[in-house]
């Protein structure tokens, strides 16, 4: 007889229903059967009977002394329920054999605690095979003498009983989505009834010997009892040393497991398979996040499953109990902690639950793929490292050329691509540090993600981000595409309690058009968009007269670099003079640079460069100690002369400008006030309440402030009012047209008076005529500079300048 495999999957209220409807149909059928077969019963009139209640002990040591044969998808166990069910047709009454059969198995479900469904269905399988081989025997026996005929029917009666049995469980696995293909199914059917006739014979055997003599049937049955033990001793080594084997070649095939790839599926079901369990699930934690992986066996191969909930990692423990799962489990150990639990569940087709041994094999198995788990994690981050930014997450450059080179072949109609630089991250980094550096770049990317959620976009370095996508669906203009991006991603933003504006330069590239690989593109997208930066932030397209260009930007960044750290970086002076009496009143200081093989380089093309490559902190400084140093020298030979240094906005607001200032004037022992910050009229733009923080901080050191260029900026006249400035200087531009323009004359006039009403004093640049010294005299503006008096000089010039002036006043 062949016993049932484990139900697994009939938690389903539909398939429960349907399990206990065949199970209640096979039951009323074998008491339908037993009503016919009760009818011929003696088989043979004046057989000595034996007490009913004798088959039950039989019954249950046959159905726990079972032969297990197991196969890799399914088992199924041989019992020697034949020779109760021989005994029992010649000598105990159907009904009495129906109800020894019927406790026999409830005995048995509750020893093996078995679920309701599935005892109910063993119960019925149990009382069909008593009923068919009692109808059987009714029907066919009596008309036989006892002989070979009568054994012959009594072998056939048990095949059909086998038969019976084997459909009914196929049908039930079959309901419970458990079913198995027909060839499984014939060769499992094959062996059983081949196995059966085997026992069947022994209960031949022994009915034979109860004919004959009662105490040959007790030998019969020791020496079955014992053949039946060693065969299980034997057969429990031998899959122990199977499972040895097994075991040792998984482990040798066992490499790192990304459970993130589809190959991982195949290794987890055959550990399930090494395990002989029905279901097998992962539970792993990892940077605060569980994931939970259920591998399952079904007769249409195997299902992966992957949910993310609430885990907890348990100690090795195997559970069996009145439930419709046995399982157990152990924990997943890594090299340093846990990793996870491992678990498995109802043991693959074989009557038997899990077992000590099971649990040991467990921990073996658990204790590798935690191993194996880590190792592809490891790889897997070092994967993802190699080809994605840490922070953003984005596709690194690396990558981004990758994907790019894959767009490029995949679009035939072309591609846009833009580099786009983050003008205020080095601002934000400076200033307020780099985790709010590393917070507006990820507002960047959420913003670029956002706005283009089809396009690659990628983080190339910095501060600097890719973005490329099919030109047709962004309207084949590049332009327009650099200009809707600006719109999208420009703007305020809060970054924690802190507040900031974002600001672009983009830069514009068309594929193939400028370029049929992706490192041409992005060198040339790049090269547009730091040309963006001196055109107030693009977009910039490329064009072949940029490569020179951003070549020679390249150069002059070098050599600056270079430059700034050798001390090569020199200053030239050029005086102010008093609009009305012609004494000097003070020298602003520029920085000049000769390179050796680039020649003189104008600051017009150094400066804008030191600024973005993020070099106006060391030429400040440079600019600054020379100037000073030679301050000093002149207060010995020409009086109390100041000198004027230009400061640009970042070097401003750089927290940590205003003591960089006091060390120098402490450094070189020049009184403060000797000193004048000339500052652009828009450097408040950006950060008005920063930036007047700094011009106090610098004013409390007794350095005096000008606002330069005045005029060409964002500001109004009354803009002076809030400035803690000295003083103002007005604009070459409206100098160079005072004499014939009257516009001009009404702006300067303008300017003077409103900046003497607040007690500042004016400043001329540009001044190069007499008549344009004169005219400004006569405005009232208070100081003059130009070529009129002196064009700008080194210190050494400068020096003897003075010294001559001092002698001679009027030159």
């Amino acid at each position: 007889m062949r016993d049932t495999v484990t139900t697994t999957g009939v938690s389903s209220g539909v398939r429960r229903v349907a399990v206990h409807g065949l199970s209640l149909a096979l039951l009323l059928l074998a008491l339908g059967l037993l009503r016919v077969s009760s009818q011929h019963w003696p088989l043979y009139p004046g057989t000595q009977t034996i007490p009913w209640w004798t088959l039950i002990p039989a019954y249950v040591a046959t159905l726990r002394l079972t032969l297990d044969f197991e196969f890799r998808s399914e088992a199924f166990s041989v019992t020697l329920s034949q020779v109760p069910l021989a005994i029992g047709l010649f000598f105990v009454a159907p009904w009495l054999h129906l109800a020894a059969r019927t406790v026999a198995g409830l005995v048995n479900c509750v020893l093996r605690r078995q679920p309701p469904v599935k005892a109910f269905y063993n119960v019925a399988s149990g009382a069909l095979e008593v009923a068919v081989a009692s109808t059987i025997a009714s029907l066919v026996l009596p008309a036989m003498t006892p002989g070979p005929r009568v054994w012959g029917t009594l072998l056939l009666a048990f095949a059909v009983t086998d038969v019976i049995s084997s459909l009914t469980t196929a049908l039930v696995l079959r309901l419970v989505g458990s079913g198995q293909d027909r060839r499984t199914f014939l060769s499992s059917l094959v062996s059983c009834l081949s196995a059966s006739a085997v026992f069947g014979a022994l209960g031949v055997i022994a009915v034979a010997a109860l004919f004959t003599d009662l105490w040959t049937s007790v030998v019969i049955a020791a020496t079955i009892a014992g053949l039946i033990l060693a065969y299980r001793a034997n057969r429990r080594l031998a899959a122990q040393q199977q499972q040895a084997v097994e075991l040792h070649q998984f482990v040798q095939a066992l490499g790192p497991i990304d459970l993130e790839d589809e190959a991982s599926i195949p290794v987890l079901d055959r550990v399930r398979l090494l395990l002989l369990a029905e279901e097998l699930e992962l539970t792993l934690q990892r940077h605060g996040r569980h994931e939970r992986h259920v591998v399952t066996g079904g007769p249409s191969g195997t299902v992966h499953q992957v949910n993310v909930g609430d885990a907890s990692v348990a100690r090795p423990q195997l559970m069996t109990g009145a439930s419709l799962e046995d399982h157990m489990s152990a924990p997943l150990a890594g090299m340093h902690d846990l990793v996870g639990v491992l678990t498995v569940r109802q043991r693959l087709g074989t009557i038997r639950a899990f077992e000590l041994r099971d649990l040991r094999l467990l921990e073996t198995v658990a204790a590798e793929l935690g191993g194996a788990i880590e190792r592809g994690r490891l790889q897997r981050d070092l994967s993802r490292a190699a080809t994605t930014d840490p922070l953003t997450q984005l596709p690194n450059l690396n990558e981004s050329s990758r994907q790019l080179d894959a767009l490029l072949r995949r679009h035939q109609v072309g591609l846009l691509i833009v580099a786009v630089a983050v003008d205020s991250f080095r601002e934000v980094n400076d200033t307020l540090g780099h985790e709010v550096g590393d917070e507006l770049l990820l507002e960047v990317t959420r913003r670029l993600c956002l706005a283009y959620p089809d396009a690659l976009v990628g983080r190339i370095g910095g501060g600097r981000f890719l973005i490329a996508a099919a030109s047709d669906s962004l309207g084949n203009d590049a332009s327009m595409f650099g200009l809707d991006l600006r719109t999208k991603v420009e703007g305020g933003a809060q970054l924690g309690p802190v507040g900031t504006h974002i600001r672009l330069s983009v830069g514009c590239v068309r594929g193939p058009e400028h370029g049929d690989d992706a490192a041409t593109l992005i060198r040339r997208a790049e090269t547009a968009m730091y040309s963006a930066r001196y055109s107030h932030g693009g977009p910039v397209v490329w064009e072949p007269a940029y490569e020179v260009e951003g070549q020679r930007r390249l150069a002059v960044v070098m050599a600056l670099r270079e430059a700034l750290s050798s001390g090569a970086i020199g200053v030239a002076y050029q005086p102010k003079v008093g609009a009305s009496d012609d004494s000097v009143t003070g020298v602003e200081a520029l920085a000049r640079w000769t390179h050796p093989a680039l020649g003189a380089i104008s600051p017009a093309e150094f400066i804008p460069l030191a600024e973005a490559a993020g070099l106006m902190g060391p030429l400040t400084s440079t600019v600054l100690r020379q100037s000073l140093t030679a301050c000093k020298g002149w207060q010995r030979r020409a009086g109390r002369i100041g000198v004027a240094v230009n400061v640009s906005a970042h070097t401003l607001l750089d927290p940590l400008f205003v003591t960089e200032v006091a060390a120098i004037l402490t450094s070189i022992d020049i009184s403060p006030d000797l000193l004048t910050l000339e500052l652009t009229e828009g450097i408040v733009v950006d950060d008005p309440e920063l930036a007047v923080v700094r011009m106090s901080e610098l004013r409390a050191l007794g350095v005096k402030l000008s606002v330069d260029d005045f005029g060409t900026g964002y500001s109004s006249l009354t803009y002076l009012k809030g400035l803690p400035v000295d003083e103002v200087k007005i604009d070459k531009g409206f100098v160079d047209g005072i004499v014939h323009d009257a516009g001009d004359r009404a702006v300067v006039r303008a300017v003077v008076d409103i900046a003497h009403t607040l007690g500042l004093r004016v400043v001329a640049e540009g001044v190069e005529q007499e008549e344009q010294h004169a005219l400004l005299a006569q405005l009232g503006v208070d100081e003059a500079q130009g070529y009129l008096h002196a064009r700008p000089m080194a210190g050494l010039a400068m020096a003897q300048w003075l010294r001559r002036r001092e002698q001679s006043p009027v030159l």
